[in-house]
This record gives structure tokens, sequence and C-alpha cells, in this order.
């Protein structure tokens, strides 16, 4: 019953979407009925009475569940609203086995700012039970940042969802009304919970937190890893 849902294509064009996201390679997860893991969504085209700046930080990279580098998103969103430069370039392959199923996928955006591809793999075992997940930042172009910069990777958690850090700060418990405990892993970066929100289908936010991976990586990239498990 485990269901995992991610963002595997280019920001859409001005002529598919009048207002794309910078979303790429974000991802959802849900356990049943129960959603766990989600992006912050957006009112369009509900009316709303959220701030127009509330709307438009909906659409950048770090209101969805994936790797922000230098606080910088993955496709810019310029001052009239649409979408520039950025994600061109998305790989994805995938694969099966007796234990799990397999996903690789990486976008460019980040190329041509810091000489570096976002690839995620997500292992998500045959029995619904755990994902596995990694995010590389690889060197790739001319272009080379001199000093270290920061990442930020963001999990989103859906309202009710509560998130409990573990005594060694690498991990947290994910306790929700509708699916067993959740326990979250990480290694190589600080973990935190900070607060976070959705929009429903009402075009309402809704306040809820996140879990935020934090830590800085080279020009010649970097990987980090983390893990979901359900305790039954």
């Amino acid at each position: 019953g485990t269901v995992l849902v991610i963002d595997a294509a280019p920001p859409p064009s001005p002529k598919m979407a009048a207002s794309g996201c910078a979303s790429t390679l974000a991802f959802e997860m849900s356990d049943g009925p129960q959603r766990l893991v989600i992006n912050c969504g957006g009112p369009d085209p509900l009316p709303t009475a959220l701030p127009a700046e509330l709307i438009e930080a909906l659409r950048t990279t770090a209101a969805h569940s994936t790797l922000v580098l230098s606080d910088t998103n993955s496709t810019s969103i310029l001052a009239d609203g649409s979408l520039g430069k950025g994600v061109e370039d998305v790989t994805v392959s995938n694969s099966e086995d007796n234990d799990c199923s397999r996903l690789e996928a990486s976008h460019d955006g980040y190329v041509r700012g810091f000489g570096l591809v976002h690839k995620r793999s997500l292992m998500l075992g045959n029995d619904g039970k755990e994902l596995r997940g990694a995010d590389q930042l690889v060197a790739k172009g001319r272009r080379k940042i001199r000093d270290a910069v920061p990442y930020v990777i963001r999990f989103h958690l859906a309202p009710g969802v509560e998130a409990t850090k573990t005594a060694d700060g690498m991990g947290a418990i994910l306790r929700s009304a509708g699916a067993p405990p959740w326990n979250f892993r990480c290694r190589g970066a600080n973990l935190g919970i900070e607060e976070s929100l959705m929009v429903d289908g009402h075009g309402e936010a809704i306040p809820t937190t996140q879990l935020v991976i934090q830590g800085e990586v080279a020009a010649i990239g970097g990987d980090i890893a983390w893990q979901f498990r359900r305790s039954s």
C-alpha cells in the first residue's frame, strides 16, 4: 500500500502552464490513504485569500520535497511570474527485481550556476516497508564553485503527521492516525524539524512541519543517504 510519486520531468513550458513550479525531482509518499511526505501545493486555480508573496513562494524549489542548493531554485522564477533558465535535461531509469523497485533520476538545473548535477536515487522495498534514498551532487561542466556551498533537503510532512527527533539527532519518528509509525534516518548531515504548510483543496494554508537535512558540498560534489522505514 506504499505509494511513491516523483516529478521526473522538466518544468512545463509557458504554452502548457502559465505558472509552473521549480519542483524537479520532488516526491510524495503515502502509506495507504495516509499521506506522509508531501509538497506544499498551491491554490491555483481556486480563489484564495493567501497573500501574493506566499503564492509565489509556493512555486519555489524550497516548497517541495527535494534538494535545494545554496537557496537557489533549480529553475528560476522571473519577476513577471514566468519560468526562466534552469532544468532542461532530466534523465530517468528504473528497474525491478524480487526485492525492490529502483528509480534513478537527475537534472541539470544547477550546472549553469554551480557546475553540479542533482541525482536522486530511490529504492522502494516490495513489501512497502522501506524507502531508501540518496541525493548526489555530481560535478559537470566547466563551471566550478570556489568554496563549499550549503544545501538543504526538505521532506514536507502532511498535516497530522507528528515528527519527533531521535536521541542521536540523526533520525525522527513519524506518527499519524492513519498508519503505523515510520522511522526516518539520515547520515552525513544535520537533521532538523521546522515549520511548514500545505494548501488544501479549498485554497487555505494548513500548518504542518518538515524534516530538514542541511550540509555543505564542495566543487567535487557529494552524496547524502536517507531512509524511511515502517515500524510494523
